[in-house]
Formats: C-alpha cells, structure tokens, sequence
C-alpha cells in the first residue's frame, strides 16, 4: 500500500456523483450544537455506523483508523495503551467521557484500552491546540466519547461474539423514550486469552506465558423534558479492566497484573430561559482507581478522583453570534499506597468565547484562565477564521495556545517529584481547505506547533539525582488530510498525515511519532453482504530498547483488516472480522508483540 494510493482514491470519489446527506451535528469543537463543516478546527466524528461496520472492540482500534492518529500499546488488547495526536503524546491529549475529565493525575493519561465500544454511540475528534476551551492537556486535541443515548420506541439488543485467542464478548442493552423521559442501559463483558505481551529474544527476563484480559462495563443514561427547553439528566459509565502484563526486568516465573476501573457519573440541568439565554449546569465525577498485582501480593494502589463543577451559559446575541462564558471548578485527589507530600489539587477555570458569522465570514475566539492550587495560573487563547470561497469550497486559519499541567508523580512522587516544575506550554498555527459537497467531506489542514517547557528527566547536581525539569523543547509541523464520501455503493474514509516532529535542541525526530501515516477504508454491499476492508500504514520511528535504553529504530508496517457483514432475518445478522489479515510482523513499542492474525464472529440481535 503506497501514500499515492489516498490521493487517487479520493480524486475517484470527488469526480463522482454527490449524494445529499444531513451534515452532522457536533459539539466539541466549539462547546456549542454546529454542524460538522462549520467547525474550523480539523474536527472528524466517528458514528454508530462506522463503529458498527468497523466491528472493532476497543477505542484505540478505532482511533488507528483517522487522521493525525498514531498510538502505542504495550501487548495486545487491555494493556497499557497512549494515543500520540499531531506529535503530542498521551499527556497532551484531552479524554472526555460525555463531557466529563476522566484520567490519572498520577500518571496524567487516560487509560483508553478499558474503553470498550459496546458502550459508545459516536466519538468527536478535534485536532489542535483548544485548552482556551477545555483547560489543560488539550495540546494535541482532544476526543470527546459519548456514550449511548435512548431515542424511539423502546427497544432491546444484543450481541454474542467468539474468537482467536480465546476470545469471548457478550453484550446487552435496552433504551429509548416514553413520553418525556428517554433512557439507555446497556452491559457488555469482554474475555481473551491474549498472548505474550513481550517479545523474550528482546527481553529474556520477562514471563512468556499468554497475557490475558478480562472487561466488565456498562453505561446508563436518564433524561426528562421538564418543559418545552428545560431537561434534567444523569449519566453514569464504568468499566472495569483486569490485564496481565510482562515485566522486561523480572523473572520467568514472574506473574504481574493489572485492575483499572475507569469510572464517570454526571448530573446536569439544560435550560433554555429564552431565545437569549441557555444554561447548562452539571455536577460531575470523574475516577481512575487501579491496582498492580506482582505473584499475588498486596497491590500497589494509585486512586485518582476528580469532582467537577461547571455552570456553561450561551448568549444568542444575535442570528449567527453566540458568547459563551463558563465558570468551573475542579477538585483532584489522590489516594495511594505511596506517600506523597500532597494529594490534592483544586483548579478554578474561566472561560470566554464567541462564535459568528458575518456573511461569508465565520469567527471563532476563546480565551481561559486556569487556576491551580500548586503550580499557579496558566492562561491560554484561540483564535479562528473561515472563508467561505463558494457552496463547496472553504479556507480556514486558527491560531491558539495551550498547555499541560504537571501530574503528581512530576510534582510530588517521593524522591523524585519537583514541586518548582511549571506547566508545558505550547503554540499553534493551522491553515486548512476544506471540500464539502453531498456525502463528501474533504479537510487538509497545515499545522505547525511549538512546545516549550517541556518537562524532562534530567541529572540535578547536588544531590546527583534524577529530577523533571522544564528543560526540553519540540516543533511539530506537517500537513494532515481527512475524506469521508460515498460513490455509487461505496462507502470511503481515508486519512494521510505527514509530519516532522523535533527536538529543537538535538534535531533528532521524536521518539515514537512517525512521519508519514495514514489508512484507507471502504465499505461496499455485494449480493446481500456488507463487506469491508481497512488499510492502516506507518512509516519508520525511533525508540528505545526496552532493556538497554539504547536508541533502536522501529519499522514500518502495513496493516489490513477485513469485515464482512449479513442479515439473517429482519432483526438478526452475522458478522465476521479478520485482524491483521497477512500476517505482518511489527512492533508499535520496542520488545512488545502485537496482534498476529485472528479471525472473530459475532450474532448480533436487535428489536
């Protein structure tokens, strides 16, 4: 599979007939209802029907296949997993829970390998520096996961599926609306055998046994309309991952595992006062609890909960002009069998923003003050403008900042925090194209950002110990592509990314970020069967031997997965996914496996 290859295809699918299509709906690339091709930050949703045709299980085998997405995951499904988003890895990148922080202020990441798909109705992705929006580690973006909803008659589904590897899922759920109260439950257990997450001719000391995974999840949501404009609601996800995993400095005979509970709860107010004025005002939670097990022993536990207060109003200034100002407030905790100096956090947030549109002009501005009880203020902003050239055709700029926040372990971890360290501070530009027309959506977007601040592990003398510092700093530039369409029976996404991220005080290419990747998927029917095919491609990037340290250098790799899809009876149809359908050999993190080919089955019901 060659770059070239993106390119012709989707010159294929703008010379062919448009089909009209209802432009989707988003909210995260602005905090506010617009549809998909108003957004002037590169912003892409994935939807129930691309999960569905994707049959993927998990978040991260989703996420390989859009634009501007490398990740690493140490194993197979369940284990340790980081999204790398325009070069920014998974510190600088904002995971959202049906609007809700959710994450460990240990680590500063979100374990995005629990999040199973069964419980997800479409994910937003938006790309580029907005913590002027969201606050803290949205640098390279953020992806916001919304959970099912109920809408229609009340209805049932279910889902059996049987795989390589040992591999079982079962799911169940039950949503809809009566009268003025909708409602959605739904469960799904997850079951693999997995294999040896390490590669021993790499790490010899490490267990070689099979390293399984085990999910438990669910998700609930309760709505009632009040009035016409007026609705109360609560939300509520869990799920609950136990994973082996392999240690490169153990023994053989070691066994280590892993319990992580990732959990959120929202109860909210969404009022509509008048054409003016509309208010949203939640109380969230948002928890990250885990447990390291090694043979057995008592575990080592690092529990982070953080409270959420956010009271969002939107102000119709006029047709087209909307301001909105939002007060919040955070309290972060930590619970451990560490001992740290300090474990709490409070963080009380600001935020401005008006979104308009002038004829054929369209602007976007944002600006936020973030206040942290131990390392300060950080203060961010966002600029943007949209041209519409014709009914297709659009240019858009935006230029932002943004930030990371130190997590306890860099501030506070005994012997090795640093309670002077600041915040990761970085800045954008982005000028993009955008193509609109009938079921087609094509975005091109140049980016370039600048880090500074970056916090590193550095030798302090005296006292001759390791310490992070604010000492590093990295430029990422490139230019990324989407296309969604449709042609004829064809359904396509595609994606190309090239980029060169560097450390601006060696000039060496950032260890684990490529610089060309990119996929291309396309979904057709033939004589009674949906079937599919994805493409995920990835060249050459740097790392470090998992034993030694030493700078390796990791290859590229091409990636094919087939689906196939069809319906038995009105409410029954079968599915099939064939993983890594050649066989390729690669590594994503040096001495970790990954998948080889595997071959899944589901039934899937529906009333």
């Amino acid at each position: 599979m060659q770059f070239k290859s993106f390119i012709s295809a989707i010159t294929l699918a703008l010379a062919t007939q448009a089909f009209a299509q209802e432009d989707a709906v988003v909210v995260t690339a602005s905090r506010l209802d617009q549809q998909l091709t108003d957004t002037i930050a590169h912003t892409t949703v994935i939807t129930q029907k691309d999960i569905r045709e994707s049959q993927a299980i998990d978040l991260p085998s989703l996420l390989a296949r859009e634009a501007g997405f490398e990740f690493v995951q140490n194993g197979g499904i369940g284990t340790s997993s980081s999204v790398f988003m325009r070069g920014g890895d998974g510190h600088q990148v904002l995971i959202l829970i049906d609007g809700v922080r959710v994450g460990s202020a240990t680590l500063g990441t979100t374990s995005i390998e629990n999040v199973m798909l069964d419980q997800v109705e479409r994910v937003e992705i938006v790309r580029g520096n907005v913590s002027a929006l969201y606050g803290a580690n949205a640098i390279g973006g953020v992806i916001q996961i919304f959970t099912k909803q109920g809408r229609g008659t009340p209805h049932a589904e279910a889902q059996m599926m049987a795989g390589s590897r040992g591999t079982h899922r079962a799911s169940a759920g039950y949503s809809g609306s009566v009268e003025d109260t909708r409602f959605s439950l739904n469960v799904s257990q997850f079951q693999t055998n997995g294999f040896s997450a390490i590669n021993t001719q790499q790490a010899p000391k490490a267990n070689p046994d099979n390293d399984g995974y085990h999910n438990l999840s669910v998700s609930g949501q309760i709505a009632h309309r009040l009035a016409e404009g007026h609705e109360i609601g609560l939300r509520a996800y869990q799920s609950a991952g136990k994973v082996q995993f392999d240690n490169a400095f153990g023994i053989p005979a070691e066994r280590d595992s892993l319990n992580d509970t990732l959990s959120t709860y929202a109860l909210y107010s969404d009022n509509r006062f008048n054409s003016f004025w509309k208010s949203h005002l939640s109380i969230a939670q948002g928890t990250d609890e885990s447990k390291t097990f090694t043979n057995g022993g008592t575990p080592t536990r690092f529990n982070t909960k953080n409270t959420q207060y956010q009271w969002q109003n939107d102000f119709s200034l006029a047709r087209e002009h909307v301001v909105t100002a939002s007060l919040e407030e955070q309290k972060q905790r930590v619970d451990s069998t560490t001992a740290y100096a300090y474990t709490t956090r409070d963080v009380r947030s600001m935020m401005l923003a008006y979104n308009g549109r002038v004829g054929a002009s369209q602007f976007q501005a944002s600006t936020r003050r973030d206040r942290y009880s131990d390392f300060g203020d950080a203060d961010t902003w966002l600029a943007g403008y949209g041209y519409d050239i014709n009914a297709r055709w659009k240019v858009t700029a935006m230029r932002s900042s943004a930030f990371r926040a130190p997590t306890f372990n860099e501030l506070f971890y005994p012997g090795f925090g640093n309670p002077k360290l600041q915040a990761e501070k970085t800045q954008s530009n982005e000028l993009g194209l955008q193509y609109a027309v009938g079921r087609h959506l094509l975005r091109v977007a140049e980016f370039r950002t600048q880090y500074r601040n970056l916090i590193q592990t550095v030798l302090v003398a005296p006292p001759f110990t390791y310490l992070p510092e604010n000492v590093a700093s990295a430029r990422v530039g490139g230019t990324e592509m989407s296309y969604t369409g449709q042609f004829d029976n064809w359904d396509m996404r595609a994606s190309l990314t090239v980029q060169d991220p560097v450390d601006t005080a060696t000039g060496a290419q950032l260890r684990r970020r490529g610089k060309n990747f990119g996929n291309l998927v396309v979904n057709t029917t033939l004589s009674g069967w949906r079937v599919g095919a994805e493409a995920i491609v990835g060249s050459a990037r740097p790392d470090n031997n998992i034993v030694s340290g030493a700078p390796v250098t990791l290859g590229g790799y091409k990636v094919v997965n087939l689906t196939a899809r069809h319906a038995v009876t009105k409410n029954t149809y079968i599915a099939a996914r064939l993983e890594n359908a050649f066989d390729e050999h690669y590594q994503v993190a040096h001495g970790y496996n990954t998948p080889g080919r595997g071959l899944f089955v589901s039934l899937n019901w529906q009333q």
